[in-house]
């Protein structure tokens, strides 16, 4: 696809102060900077199709202005990563694209500290059945491909429509930098891997062996408030797309290793059964770190095409001190299949990635409940959309 960008000039550039930005990745083969005002106004500021055909992923590196993009290009034999500088009118200026395996579908920032000078950026790849890894130069947003990993299975899993092969979904760093974990809803496993210290490369270990069928998808760590990166007291929670299941483990470390002992196990409607054809997408801890949210796709919870958040009690009100996990109750998502949401602790709101209904949702953050709370605006835009991020 040929290089194209549209400009949307408003007044709101006067008004920079009085607004916060919001990047969105579109199906339709775009990528949207978005003006949320203090009146509750989302605008269009700025589009490009710089990422490729059917951007599935963004991820905001803040500090440098950078904005890392996966083109999952559905059909297609390859996908790609591309980098993008973050202007403050919301232009998005194109840095660098590299070829991947199919599929890229979720990606997170990691180090090494033998290699002070660079970045280390890893992606998973769903129908390319693979991960791979890339050195960073995080100031000018260039990266070069290091390692590729890609996986087999003798026959298909227990849901066979949907694990014909490997399909690594998620991907997450825990909180000591050590250890990167890959969910692969295809395999029914979460692949782990060890962080070389001195080149940063990835080192597979033994991976975690989930339920068959269950269809481990997006996975996310909880410390307590305040503790530095080594502490003991560290879980990990996971949510399953095919079980429609949130599972926790309470984590150990022992060396250069890591192990898990599964601490909770619930379906993410609680003591109800999970409504035909719904299937759970995000997870996130709350920003006062007691609550895991967790976004469910196609449930018609709260009428048509009105689906939910699912939240669950992990900690005390303080975040310093974990609790047995409890499912609190659903909330509206603001429409049909919420995918990855983006939460703003700072100005204490929620964007929300609306695949099905196409469009962004921005709603109120109610810490009292550490749930979504009233919606404070919307906006259409072209295409499935199966990410936002904000801009603060």
């Amino acid at each position: 696809m040929k290089s194209f960008s549209i400009f949307f000039a408003t007044s709101l550039f006067g008004h920079a102060a009085l607004a916060t930005k919001l990047y969105a990745a579109s199906y339709a083969g775009f990528v949207t900077s978005l003006n949320f005002t203090q009146s509750n106004e989302l605008s269009t500021l700025f589009q490009t199709t710089d990422c490729g055909s059917s951007p599935s992923w963004l991820m905001l590196d803040s500090p440098n202005s950078v904005l890392y993009c996966l083109d999952e290009a559905i059909d297609a034999p390859n996908g790609t990563i591309s980098t993008l500088r973050t202007h403050p009118d919301g232009t998005l200026t194109k840095l660098a694209q590299l070829k991947t395996p199919a599929g890229p579908v979720m990606s997170a920032m990691y180090s090494a500290p033998g290699v002070q000078e660079r970045k280390f950026f890893v992606a998973a790849h769903y129908s390319g059945s693979s991960v791979t890894t890339y050195s960073v130069n995080p100031v000018k947003g260039l990266f070069q491909h290091e390692q590729t990993f890609t996986y087999q299975m003798a026959a298909p899993g227990p849901v066979a429509s949907r694990q014909d092969s490997p399909h690594p979904h998620g991907v997450v760093v825990d909180p000591t930098g050590r250890f990167v974990l890959v969910p692969d809803l295809g395999a029914d496993v979460v692949r782990v891997f060890y962080v070389n210290p001195s080149t940063g490369l990835l080192e597979p270990i033994e991976p975690l062996a989930m339920t068959p069928g269950s269809g481990p998808r997006h996975g996310v760590f909880w410390t307590p408030r305040g503790s530095n990166s080594r502490s003991e007291d560290v879980y990990f929670y996971l949510v399953q797309e095919l079980s429609n299941d949130l599972i926790g483990f309470r984590v150990a470390y022992s060396g250069n290793g890591i192990s898990f002992r599964k601490i909770y196990e619930g379906s993410t409607y609680g003591n109800g059964s999970s409504p035909a054809g719904s299937k759970v997408a995000e997870i996130a801890i709350s920003p006062e770190n007691n609550h895991i949210v967790v976004s469910n796709r196609l449930d018609n919870t709260f009428g048509p095409k009105k689906d939910s958040f699912a939240v669950f009690r992990c900690a005390d009100a303080s975040g310093k001190k974990a609790e047995k996990v409890s499912f609190l109750g659903l909330y509206p998502a603001y429409g049909s299949s919420p995918r990855q949401f983006s939460i703003a602790s700072t100005q204490t709101m929620v964007a929300v990635a609306l695949e099905s209904s196409q469009s962004v949702a921005v709603a109120r953050w109610d810490k009292r409940s550490g749930a979504p709370g009233t919606l404070l605006g919307e906006m259409k835009l072209d295409g499935d959309i199966p990410s936002v991020v904000w801009d603060l």
